[in-house]
């Protein structure tokens, strides 16, 4: 186990600045966002380097899919996806953290962040030196969380998740997951050691394309954000055989089965078949896994019992209310219509609704948007009758 100094020596060495080459966030969101990523790894562990992309995954620009998907790749640019790890040089992020303060009211500790030539750093009377912060973890959809990395005494690449993260109100506060974290001096009240794996993992959902050997990560290798490839995992293929004009293929989710179309989405956001032993309804952190709770539901158990006018069973996954090239949608009328696309007992399809008309809001009670600390809401993807304070 180390000591304190020992965890403390990156920071501490007068020679060495911290870049990142040596920092970020998360939880990760999920995130992810991700972004607060703490809980992920206490309640659902997962393998050493499972979130680390394969050699599936290459590093190329998404300017090569542009040429013929010009449209596709500029909306999906606008997705959280696609910004799901940024530089904190970045406009877009800088000034979420740049010249303000903070007060955990949890450890006493107040943080001061600033600008100094064009570099975030992070300072409190807790430490003794001024930590530089180069990456942001999380889209901003749910909250943005500074990881500071460093190398090791075994050149691996060891981090620590910041316990202050940027939210959508524009406020700071405590990570989540972070909220009993009350060490008041020295790098644990910075937040929240991570090894090398987690480190890894971390990189690996919220990039498109990072190289891990001997557990160090290669920063000039890694392609921050989600980009096509991170989905499709023909995507090179597909790149070689439209150059040499071969007959054209791309891998779709929608040629997937339901199941594995939503486990490549959990991937990051996590796939039932991780977490081990009987799933609790009542779990409160499961709201934070769609892809765990979408498939629990009856919705997605019973799809295949619905068959549609044109003869086609129903499919069910996390395409049918999401579109991956874009944003998501947030008017409920256009979420909500595709629960009326089965549910229609008149079309002798799935039963309706017994307490609301179809032209109401289904989400309310069998989707609810659900607190996660005092600055999140999850929707709950397990497809259920349930009203908040029940």
């Amino acid at each position: 186990m180390k000591t304190d100094m020992e965890l403390m020596r990156p920071f501490c060495s007068t020679q060495r600045r911290i870049s990142l080459n040596q920092l970020i966030p998360v939880l990760i969101l999920v995130i992810m966002t991700s972004s607060a990523a703490s809980v992920w790894f206490t309640r659902y562990d997962r393998p050493p380097e499972s979130f680390v992309l394969s050699e599936r995954s290459s590093h190329f620009s998404s300017k090569s899919c542009a040429e013929c998907h010009a449209e596709i790749v500029k909306s999906f640019a606008q997705t959280p996806h696609a910004r799901t790890l940024m530089r904190a040089t970045d406009k877009l992020v800088i000034n979420e953290f740049a010249g303000k303060r903070f007060h955990r009211d949890e450890s006493g500790v107040d943080f001061q962040y600033d600008i100094l030539d064009n570099q975030l750093f992070m300072s409190t009377s807790a430490f003794s030196r001024k930590v530089p912060i180069d990456w942001i973890f999380g889209s901003g959809k749910h909250a943005r969380t500074p990881l500071m990395t460093w190398i090791d005494s075994k050149g691996a690449t060891s981090g620590l998740e910041h316990c202050v993260s940027a939210y959508p109100d524009g406020s700071l506060g405590t990570t989540l997951g972070m909220e009993e974290l009350s060490e008041s001096i020295g790098l644990v009240s910075l937040g929240q050691p991570r090894p090398p794996n987690e480190i890894a993992n971390c990189f690996g959902c919220h990039c498109s394309h990072v190289e891990v050997t001997n557990d160090r990560i290669d920063f000039d290798k890694t392609q921050p954000g989600i980009s096509c490839a991170r989905c499709h995992w023909d995507t090179s293929k597909h790149l070689h055989d439209m150059g040499n004009d071969l007959t054209s293929t791309i891998e779709r989710l929608s040629d997937l089965t339901p199941i594995e179309s939503i486990n490549r989405c959990g991937e990051c956001h996590r796939r039932a078949d991780e977490l081990g032993g009987e799933i609790d309804p009542d779990d409160k952190l499961l709201p934070r896994f769609a892809s765990v709770g979408l498939v629990q539901s009856k919705c997605f158990l019973q799809q295949e019992e619905i068959i549609h006018t044109n003869g086609q069973a129903a499919r069910f996954d996390c395409t049918s209310c999401h579109n991956p090239h874009q944003p998501t949608r947030s008017d409920w009328q256009f979420h909500t219509a595709v629960c009326l696309n089965c549910h229609d007992a008149t079309q002798k399809k799935a039963i309706d609704c017994k307490v609301a008309a179809r032209t109401e809001n289904c989400l309310t009670c069998h989707m609810p948007k659900v607190p996660a600390g005092k600055h999140i809401h999850f929707t709950d993807h397990w497809i259920r009758v349930q009203k908040l304070g029940q």
